[in-house]
């Protein structure tokens, strides 16, 4: 009885010992086949490569061949100069997906290829309009790499995204104001760049944004009627935007509010705010002396200068002993 007590311990201890054992041959075998599946991918590349032949896109992308990665990714971004426009999206994707592999593999940290990377990197996303990602990656290349001979465009690629994300001025503007500031850094930057006379252009096409939104917000006041509120965000707009190309239409509303506040308020509030009108009416002529709203202007002007004058001699008393 002993001996057959021992006998079946002795089995249920190898039975143990052998499912441990398989358990942990299950872990290895996964590794040797992700090991092998990678092997398979670099002999297969690389006998393409011998042969004159480009790679296999997804059989580079499994294997660990990231040196040939880092060459195929900048030639499909190449490809995008020529190929079809139809070709081009899916070539920066192949760029975005091989360099991003060959970056996470630490290969190239501290190298010389190391910049031109993250910089192909951060230009694929740039070219298929994925300006978040993009500014993403070109605000830590300026300052990771300061002095790669990509920099300056890296930095012009950083500012033009905020443009390009710049929404129209119905929308908040935010990002415009963003992508003045951009682009103003840039050209403090490099005051000698070949792409001044672009980057002038696209700030003004901004603020003509920052215009056309103060103005359509400052009038929005007038449209509905709230006189007291117009007056004041008219002439905040005039002030904060001075090259406003609606600066006369912005100052024909606040005379046009102004009179209107005027005109429906109680008999005791209607002189002083009459005279607060002829204070907008003559920043109106005075700037615009041939306004396309003179005839109302000076309709309005007559109204107030024929109330002021009533109400003043109204309130003027005599003076005593007058013959």
């Amino acid at each position: 009885m002993r001996l057959l007590r021992y006998i079946l311990l002795l089995v249920a201890l190898v039975v143990a010992t052998g499912a441990g054992a398989q358990r942990l041959s299950k872990e290895e075998r996964r590794a040797a086949k992700e090991q092998k599946m990678a092997q398979r991918a670099n002999r297969a590349t690389e006998v393409r490569v011998r042969e004159g032949k480009f790679p296999a896109y997804n059989r580079l992308l499994k294997s660990t061949n990231y040196e040939l990665m880092y060459r195929e990714g900048l030639r499909y971004y190449n490809l995008t100069k020529t190929g079809k426009e139809e070709n081009k999206q899916s070539n920066f994707r192949r760029t975005q997906s091989l360099l991003d592999a060959a970056y996470r593999s630490q290969r190239f940290a501290g190298t010389p290829q190391e910049d031109s990377l993250v910089y192909f990197f951060g230009a694929s996303f740039y070219k298929t309009g994925d300006f978040d990602m993009s500014e993403q990656i070109f605000d830590r290349f300026r300052r990771d790499y300061p002095t790669s001979k990509f920099i300056e465009d890296a930095e012009y690629m950083y500012a033009m995204g905020f443009y390009f994300a710049s929404p129209e001025p119905e929308h908040d503007q935010t990002m415009t104001l963003r992508a003045i500031g951009a682009i103003a850094e840039y050209e403090g930057r490099y005051p000698n760049t070949v792409k001044r006379k672009e980057c002038d252009e696209r700030t003004e096409e901004l603020r003509r944004k920052l215009y056309t939104k103060s103005f359509e917000n400052a009038r929005l006041y007038f449209q509905i009627g709230q006189y007291k509120a117009a007056v004041r965000a008219l002439n905040n707009a005039i002030d904060e935007h001075p090259l406003s190309p609606y600066r006369e239409e912005l100052m024909y509303l606040a005379t046009r509010s102004a009179y209107l506040y005027a005109k429906n308020s109680v008999a005791s509030q209607m002189t002083d705010r009459y005279l607060s009108m002829m204070d907008n009416y003559y920043d109106l002529i005075s700037e615009f002396p041939e306004t396309e709203h003179l005839r109302d202007a000076e309709k309005m002007r007559d109204e107030a200068r024929e109330h002021i004058a009533k109400h003043t001699a109204e309130n003027t008393p005599e003076e005593d002993g007058k013959q």
